[in-house]
């Protein structure tokens, strides 16, 4: 009946309007997450904040030795918190041996003011290391890495600026560590190495 087709019209363009409507919000909903979760992960690559993400190595026990110091307490917790390898104190009872042998920073001055002070610093900060299997046969022979950001910098300024130093420090150090990491994931021992430390490590003690 076209009276009844007449009744039906507005009731079925009231619910593709509302199907309509609740599209177009969850549409815009989707964009907006999407834009603010860019914008987030731009704003935190900026300030040197990384989200953690999960390191394969080759070994499943690691000693960790060398010169102490925030460098090496970070890696120690990247290690625990990102690798399934677990740190072990005695290097013998070890498939892998990490040693940092040595861990430096500086700050060098790179632009001056017209009345010769300092309006720039470069500061870098290297990290010596090595990985050796317990017997000392090296997997990675001594090796550097050196990470530099600027800073701007006014005597009028330095407490704020010493805070900032502190800032840039420590992302340098993450950007050393998340290196340090891809070169041990990098790495596959050889078997029969792993498999002897392995078997040194099950031993018992006589």
């Amino acid at each position: 009946m076209w009276w009844s087709e007449a009744r039906t019209r507005p009731a079925l363009h009231a619910t593709l309007h509302a199907i309509l409507h609740r599209a177009r919000r969850l549409l815009a909903g989707a964009l907006l997450i999407g834009l603010l979760g860019g914008l987030l992960g731009g704003l935190l690559g900026g300030c040197g904040f990384h989200l953690r993400e999960s390191t394969n190595l080759s070994f499943d026990t690691i000693a960790l030795q060398g010169q102490p110091g925030p460098l090496m307490d970070l890696l120690r917790r990247r290690i625990v918190a990102t690798t399934a390898t677990r740190i072990v104190a005695d290097p013998k009872q070890a498939q892998a041996v990490f040693t940092l042998l040595s861990d430096a920073s500086a700050q060098t001055p790179t632009a001056y003011n017209a009345d010769g002070t300092v309006a720039q610093y470069a500061l870098s900060e290297t990290a010596r290391f090595q990985l050796t299997a317990p017997d000392g046969h090296a997997y990675i022979a001594a090796t550097s890495i050196t990470r530099t950001s600027m800073m701007s910098y006014s005597t009028s300024a330095t407490l704020a600026k010493a805070n900032e130093a502190d800032l840039l420090y420590a992302g340098i150090r993450r950007d050393l560590v998340d290196r340090i990491l891809f070169q041990l994931g990098a790495l596959h021992p050889p078997a029969a190495a792993s498999a002897a430390a392995s078997a040194g490590a099950s031993a018992p003690a006589p």
